[in-house]
């Protein structure tokens, strides 16, 4: 008896150890990528940024509002100058941060774990489960996103919340479809046959065996993905469909400068250029991830 319990414990040990220097070596593959290293700088300026923003925004960007200042180009008082309505444009950025990162990362943790659970039902019990479920995710992926946000967002109303909702249940169906492929790769494996013959239940299996084994590429799709989901959320906002106003979005900042672009165009120039700054961090610290957890590597 002592010697089995002595023998589980090694293999305990064993895995452990294992798993610890597949981490260390996606970290090691992942600091020797200079570009990821680059993307990951941008991330913690603009998440630094965001938390700070009542900090370092050096005015109020919604009420403190001056019409002599009206569209008032960069200047030392104003960094970035002013908008239509006179409020200064470099706080109303610094804000626009905070909504956009709370939309990429809540919009995706949402749609994450939809895609992940339907994946992994999908591709586990198979039979009509799967057919039904495929059907669901090809459905989806059929309809243009971007028109299917703009329907949706219209019938429940602009907010912050229904905008991460919305972008959220609506684009979950590529997580879906790689957890579903992973799955049903996995669970032919040894070591979910042996779980099958000592009587693991399935729910167990699902969600201890096969679902973190399956969370790799899904870990890269959303680091890419933030950045997609960043740019749905500042077309919404453009649109007036989005974060509703006077929220400092960057989608909502743009549209405000569309009608002045002649006449003032800092005041769409500077969140065009935050979002452009945000998306391409997300991208590098995405393919950073990407080669690291290569399994080929």
């Amino acid at each position: 008896m002592a010697v089995g319990t002595s023998s589980a414990r090694l293999d305990a040990t064993t895995v452990e150890s294992k798993h610890r220097s597949e981490i260390q070596n996606a970290w090691r593959r992942f600091s020797t990528n200079r570009v990821a290293l680059v993307g990951l700088a941008m991330l913690a300026l603009i998440l630094l940024i965001a938390i700070l923003a009542p900090v370092i925004a050096p005015y109020d960007p919604i009420n403190d509002m001056d019409t002599a200042r009206r569209g008032c180009p960069p200047s030392p008082e104003h960094w970035f100058g002013c908008d239509h309505l006179g409020r200064d444009l470099l706080s109303r950025v610094i804000y626009g941060a905070r909504i956009a990162l709370t939309v990429g990362i809540g919009a995706t943790l949402i749609s994450v774990t939809i895609g992940v659970v339907v994946g992994a039902l999908a591709g586990f019990l198979g039979g009509w489960t799967d057919a039904i479920l495929s059907r669901l995710v090809d459905t989806l992926m059929s309809f243009p996103i971007i028109a299917l946000l703009i329907v949706l967002a219209a019938v429940l109303g602009p907010s912050l919340l229904t905008t991460v909702v919305v972008i959220g249940v609506t684009v979950w169906s590529r997580y879906a479809r790689v957890v579903r492929a992973d799955v049903m790769s996995l669970r032919e494996r040894d070591f979910i046959v042996a779980a099958y013959a000592s009587g693991v239940r399935n729910w167990r299996i699902i969600w201890r065996h096969l679902v973190p084994n399956a969370l790799g590429p899904v870990i890269v799709l959303a680091s890419l993905g933030i950045g997609g989901i960043i740019i749905l959320e500042a077309a919404l906002s453009f649109l007036g469909l989005g974060v509703r106003p006077p929220a400092p979005s960057w989608g909502a900042i743009l549209a405000d400068g569309r009608a002045y672009i002649l006449r003032y165009p800092h005041i769409s120039f500077f969140p065009g250029v935050m979002i452009v700054f945000t998306v391409l961090a997300f991208n590098f610290v995405g393919d950073g991830l990407r080669d690291a957890l290569d399994p080929k590597e």
